[in-house]
């Protein structure tokens, strides 16, 4: 999710925990915590499809981050004492407020490596957009309140029920999702075509718009859907240029287990160039489009990935 979202979550969590023990400081500290695992955005890549498989990786693992919540603990114990916060209290004020960035980024369509190191896809469930305003305003209400309210229980009382709506607003993505899914599934068994393969994830900030992208024997189809209208539309077949590059780079290996293969190849201009098919927002363009390698009279030789 976008970083206000991850600040203000994160602040949110931390004010549940501990605004009646530490007061704004739980609001500082959850903040701070909640958006520290984007900060890998900062550190270098040989090339861009580097750059985009490691985002969201060692920084968003549970098994980085439940540690590292012990070193937040021991550090900022050093400030508060046991009088004024218990121990563990203390601690899960650092480990919720870090671990809920990554679960939360799970939910969107890019993939968070959860479990790095280990070799597992990246997790995406894909519910909801990476900047959802319905998601986010809840929390941010709840976090003002306690910021500038003068009756802090009352205060306390806001940030809880901002907390309660956006939980709630997310596994209503998550139902919504699943319907989405369901008919899309039927429609395609109408027509024959395979339902084994399929990714559908949200086309707007909303819950409304929908799209699903669907992998059958080296071709895709686009379905778009409208949840309110409760309309589908089904996209001609189309070629996923397997055929068109013969050996795999090191670049497209990854880029196809980061995204499970939900890619597109294409020669374009004397480049091949890789499309992340999982993330278009509406009538804009595809996300993450890679230019791999370049065409000489050799053949495909391979460059230092770029991002188009």
């Amino acid at each position: 999710m976008d970083s206000v979202t991850q600040v203000v979550l994160g602040s949110a969590i931390g004010a549940a925990i501990a605004h009646k023990q530490l007061g704004r400081s739980a609001l500082i500290i959850g903040g701070v915590l909640g958006t520290l695992p984007d900060l890998d955005v900062f550190m270098p890549a040989a090339d861009a499809i580097e750059s985009f498989t490691e985002h969201r990786s060692f920084s968003h693992s549970l098994f980085v981050l439940f540690p590292f919540a012990f070193i937040c603990f021991a550090v900022l114990k050093l400030k508060f004492k046991s009088d004024m916060i218990a121990n563990q209290r203390l601690f899960w004020l650092c480990c919720l407020t870090l671990i809920t960035h990554p679960i939360l980024d799970a939910f969107t369509s890019y993939g968070t490596q959860l479990f790095w190191p280990l070799a597992i896809h990246p997790i995406s469930i894909a519910s909801i957009f990476v900047i959802d305003p319905l998601y986010t305003v809840p929390l941010l209400v709840g976090c003002v309140y306690l910021w500038r309210g003068t009756d802090k229980t009352k205060a306390r009382r806001v940030n809880h029920i901002g907390l309660v709506l956006s939980s709630g607003y997310l596994l209503l993505s998550v139902l919504i999702q699943t319907q989405m899914l369901n008919k899309v599934e039927l429609a395609l068994q109408s027509k024959g075509i395979a339902t084994d393969k399929v990714f559908i994830s949200p086309l707007y900030p909303s819950l409304n718009w929908w799209i699903a992208i669907v992998i059958d024997d080296g071709a895709y189809y686009d379905v778009k859907l409208n949840a309110l209208t409760n309309s589908l539309v089904l996209s001609e077949k189309q070629d996923l240029g397997l055929g068109v590059v013969k050996v795999t780079t090191p670049d497209l290996a990854l880029l196809d287990w980061f995204t499970d293969g939900f890619i597109r190849l294409e020669d374009v201009d004397g480049r091949l160039v890789a499309t992340d098919l999982r993330m278009k927002t509406g009538t804009v363009d595809y996300a993450f489009k890679f230019a791999l390698a370049e065409k000489d009279a050799d053949g495909w030789k391979e460059i230092s990935s770029l991002r188009l």
